[in-house]
């Protein structure tokens, strides 16, 4: 796994940001989103737990911030994912029900990497929302495009908001002026989760479509659905990248 994680971070070097206007930023390989996607109420489900595990996290930290601007900005962006937490809610609710099994299977693997995530500190819990969940958001913005196309508009408009991006950044490059130590230190943690995240990325598609017979040795099956996936995730690591080095740390 570490080993594709190196040679496919090679590859992401060449590649540049990708924007959260989806008509921008794409690298010349591309994944079909309509084979990996899964069902619709799966897919809302995910994302639906992916913003109230947002909104916890931030509001969690928002105690211990250093800064009374930062908590209180913390506090504001939890109550936004919260309110389109609510927005997903309702697009599953009219799909026939709310979908609580499919949601909680979602929420014990997104409670699963916020413990393997888990930062010393409020930098490091910070730098692992603008990271690990930044992809998250990037992951799910782009396999959008195999959505309906109603519903395809309805979440890019939703996920090609970068208000809780923004934040992260300007708090943490505050942070970093203040007190330079701390570069080192996050540079290091941030190396650290991009394979939770990506793993995370592997679990919330259904590759189904594309392997019809899946490999009975759990490593030979993961090296094949990454390989299914190496456009998406390529792309997802530029991403990543992008963001470390507009903070001045190493990817």
């Amino acid at each position: 796994m570490l080993d594709w994680i190196r040679r496919i971070r090679k590859v992401s070097q060449t590649l540049s940001l990708p924007s959260r206007d989806t008509s921008a930023g794409r690298s010349q390989s591309q994944l079909n989103a309509s084979k990996v996607i899964p069902a619709t109420e799966v897919f809302l489900a995910n994302l639906l737990q992916t913003h109230l595990v947002i909104a916890d996290l931030l509001a969690d930290d928002a105690s211990p911030a250093p800064k009374k601007e930062w908590a209180e900005r913390e506090s504001k962006l939890a109550q936004h994912y919260r309110g389109r937490a609510e927005e997903i809610r309702e697009s599953l609710i009219k799909l026939g029900s709310s979908q609580m099994d499919l949601q909680q299977q979602a929420r014990d693997r997104l409670d699963e990497l916020v413990l393997r995530t888990e930062g010393a500190n409020w930098y490091e819990d910070l730098i692992r929302i603008h990271l690990v969940f930044g992809l998250l958001e990037d992951f799910y913005l782009r396999i959008a495009k195999g959505l309906s196309p109603a519903r395809r508009l309805k979440v890019e408009a939703m996920l090609s908001d970068n208000s809780l991006m923004d934040f992260c950044n300007e708090a943490l490059a505050a942070a970093m002026e203040e007190n330079p130590g701390l570069a080192d230190d996050l540079a290091l943690f941030g190396r650290a989760i991009i394979a939770d995240s990506l793993l995370e990325v592997r679990d919330a598609l259904d590759f189904s479509r594309v392997i019809a017979q899946p490999a009975a040795d759990p490593t030979d099956s993961t090296r094949e659905q990454f390989g299914i996936i190496e456009p998406l995730t390529t792309e997802l690591i530029a991403a990543h990248t992008m963001r470390m080095d507009a903070l001045g740390l190493t990817a």
